[in-house]
């Protein structure tokens, strides 16, 4: 789509899409839920704005393994928001997901097996394409984590929750719109929504700014936003990175392109990371110890005494 359309307008019509199809639930919000569901959107549009700014001038590989940090800021909100212990000891399995998701996602996007990409060509034009990168993960990271609370606060609002992040996205990518200048230039009358499905060379375009906007956008945001009623965003966020792996995967089955030794081995990874999100503080014991047989030792001595 930033092939055919600028960044914001491309973004900005995918959001307004999927703010459109989701409006019927929008004012069906409850009350105490609209402050934190409107500053949730405002960290989604971060998300959104920064990943689109990225991809102009950063490779989506990279792009993705910056962006799979979300599986560190979810747990670090814990522990700044919610004062949560999550240390090593405590949430050793949290901690296990994050490194093999990591780990899994740069073997994934970023090794190249045949060897015609030194790993140290990768890194050495870092620029703001990678630390927009990193904004990404903070805004997504930080709106599941929002999410969850707001879930779990107020069960059965995933859809009216969906709805203000979306068109609160579509707001703001409006007035990054305006901001970045295209408005008023020759042929930005064709950007808009629907003028764009009218204009012969914009179909492509389109085409994908509609999928975007109602499927990976308004349907996904509402699946991952009924998920985070169930479950923890920090266990959430391992799941989510698992796309780049998704995206291989249909590449070899639809475009017949090769499965290398780096889809195996980081595939393997990023599976393992989400098995490990099932895992128990107990199943770790053999590590850390058992701090149980350690309290009951003492009682029995403090009881002989």
């Amino acid at each position: 789509m930033n092939d055919s359309l600028p960044p914001s307008a491309a973004t900005s019509a995918r959001m307004l899409l999927a703010s459109v199809a989701l409006s019927p639930f929008l004012f069906k919000l409850e009350g105490e839920l609209a402050p934190m569901a409107c500053l949730c959107g405002c960290f989604t549009a971060l998300g959104y704005i920064t990943q689109s700014l990225s991809l102009v001038d950063t490779s989506p590989a990279t792009v993705a393994f910056l962006g799979a940090a979300t599986v560190i800021v979810c747990p670090t909100l814990e522990v700044l928001i919610n004062k949560k212990d999550m240390s090593l000891t405590t949430q050793p399995q949290t901690w296990l997901a994050a490194t093999l998701c990591i780990l899994g996602v740069g073997i994934l996007e970023l090794y190249d097996p045949t060897g015609a990409t030194a790993t140290s060509d990768i890194f050495s034009q870092i620029g703001i394409g990678d630390g927009l990168a990193i904004l990404q993960a903070v805004g997504f990271g930080t709106s599941f984590f929002l999410t969850e609370r707001m879930m779990t606060k107020v069960p059965g609002q995933a859809l009216p929750i969906t709805a203000v992040q979306v068109s609160m996205t579509a707001f703001l990518c409006m007035i990054w719109s305006i901001l970045d200048g295209w408005i008023g230039s020759e042929g930005a009358q064709s950007y808009g929504v629907p003028a764009m499905f009218f204009e012969p060379t914009l179909r492509t375009a389109a085409l994908a700014v509609a999928w975007t906007g109602l499927m990976t956008t308004a349907l996904n945001r509402f699946i991952e936003t009924t998920a985070l009623g169930k479950m923890k965003s920090a266990e959430a966020s391992v799941i989510l990175a698992t796309e780049p792996l998704w995206a291989s995967l249909f590449a070899a089955l639809w475009l017949k392109e090769d499965f290398g030794a780096n889809d195996y081995i980081g595939g393997a990874l990023i599976v393992g990371a989400c098995l490990a999100t099932s895992l128990k503080k107990e199943d770790f014991e053999v590590l850390f110890g058992s701090n149980d047989g350690d309290d009951g030792g003492k009682k029995g001595v403090e009881t002989e005494g």
